[in-house]
């Protein structure tokens, strides 16, 4: 049975005692993607890979490379905002635990599929899994239930400070089992976190907001269109699209900057590995230590025009001529404001709905969160198989599009809580 530490309109008692939790399950889902994100590079465009015909042009491994990165946060943007809204009705509790079963199949799905060596199962695994994880929109909407609408960028700082550690973590650890036992045993570690991670939500992780199982069933099937409320949510659908390019100039750079570093400056796997947890790193450090400095002290609105215009400059900037630890440091730079105006930037967004939709609206972030990584990903490579430096270009200016859309928003009259309406 669910215990309620806090109700809509509430706030519970210790915030960050009440949902520490959620924190722990955001590290492990990110460790596991951050492995994918460098271990897959190897294992598809290495000469000697176990998976493609040794025959195969690099350019359709980057494809096939592209494709598999793609899948998981694809597959996300369909799952999220649905799983992220029947939370709202629902409770965060029992949708985190289905979640977290779910994603756990899918990685012993993945297992196999290594062990094998079938791509199309592992891409199957890695679609099970985009569509049942839900953790990073249920843990953004608990911090809501938990938080005062000033804190809350706050704690979602810590949030994202999780996913650096796990950006740091996941290459180090991965690639360091992969070179001593092959490419399935990190994931098989992972499924094992996993299985941990389901029994201690079960065992500590308190409800944050009361299920509605008293409304009607059409009102239940209402999720599965919350995604459309992205485009028909008028006042707050200038902040979601900012978030998309944010999202797509931000995920799609962290994705990228590995090809550019092997290819612009021939580094091997070790060496990029940690130049990519210097750029992990900082992206912490942005959130964990100068974020809650900032809360309470600057408006969220200008701190996000802020640090997306640092994060576009640092891009650009980073394509200068000269040793790589120019666009390392730049990069590192760039991380740091970038991540920065996440957690900036979800706060804003948190504070236009009453309680009743933090789900929805937090579900619809991760979304697009997701899709600007697919969009990101998909594109980068792309363009990087034409000249490493045209990606970064395009990031760049995406940013500086989010820069314009922000600077102009201005808040409407008042705080939207009932349901937007489903046309324009």
């Amino acid at each position: 049975m669910m215990t309620s530490v806090g109700v809509a309109g509430t706030r519970p008692s210790g915030p960050l005692a009440s949902i520490a939790p959620i924190y722990g399950v955001v590290a492990v889902s990110y460790l596991g993607y951050a492995m994918m994100a460098t271990l897959f590079v190897p294992m598809i465009l290495g000469a000697n890979s176990a998976y493609v015909p040794h025959d195969m042009p690099t350019e359709s491994r980057a494809l096939i490379l592209g494709v598999l990165l793609m899948l998981y946060p694809l597959a996300q943007v369909v799952g999220s905002p649905i799983l992220g809204a029947l939370s709202d009705r629902l409770g965060r509790r029992p949708i985190l635990i289905v979640s977290l079963a779910v994603t756990t199949f899918a990685y012993a799905l993945v297992v196999f599929a290594l062990a094998t060596h079938s791509l199309w199962l592992l891409g199957l695994g890695l679609l099970i899994c985009g569509l049942g994880e839900a953790n990073a929109a249920i843990a953004s909407s608990v911090i809501a239930d938990a938080t005062t609408a000033t804190e809350r960028p706050k704690y979602l700082g810590y949030m994202w400070s999780m996913t650096s550690v796990a950006y740091v973590l996941g290459p180090v650890l991965g690639g360091l089992l992969a070179t001593s036992f092959g490419y399935t045993i990190p994931f098989a570690a992972m499924l094992l976190l996993l299985l941990l991670a389901l029994i201690a939500v079960n065992w500590r992780f308190q409800e944050t907001r009361q299920a509605r199982i008293s409304e009607e069933i059409t009102q239940m099937t209402s999720s599965f269109g919350n995604l459309s409320t992205v485009f028909t949510d008028r006042p707050i659908r200038a902040l979601y699209l900012a978030n998309f390019l944010i999202f797509v100039a931000a995920m799609g750079y962290w994705r990228v900057i590995t090809e550019y570093l092997v290819e612009v400056f021939r580094l091997n796997v070790g060496e990029v590995t940690i130049d990519y947890a210097v750029l992990s790193v900082a992206a912490g450090i942005g959130n964990l230590l100068i974020m809650p400095q900032l809360v309470g002290r600057i408006d969220m609105r200008k701190l996000s025009v802020i640090a997306v215009a640092i994060g576009a400059a640092a891009i650009a900037l980073s394509l200068l001529p000269g040793p790589v630890w120019i666009p390392v440091g730049l990069g590192a730079a760039a991380s740091m404001a970038l991540a920065i105006a996440f957690s900036a930037l979800g706060g804003l967004l948190s504070s236009k709905v009453g309680p009743e939709r933090q789900g929805a609206v937090m579900g619809n972030n991760t979304a697009l969160t997701f899709l600007g990584e697919a969009v990101g990903v998909l594109g980068g490579s792309a363009l990087a198989g034409l000249d490493p430096a045209l990606p970064m270009l395009l990031f760049a200016g995406l940013a500086a599009c989010a820069v314009v859309i922000l600077a102009g928003y201005r808040d409407p009259a008042e705080k939207l809580s009932p349901a937007p309406a489903e046309s324009a």
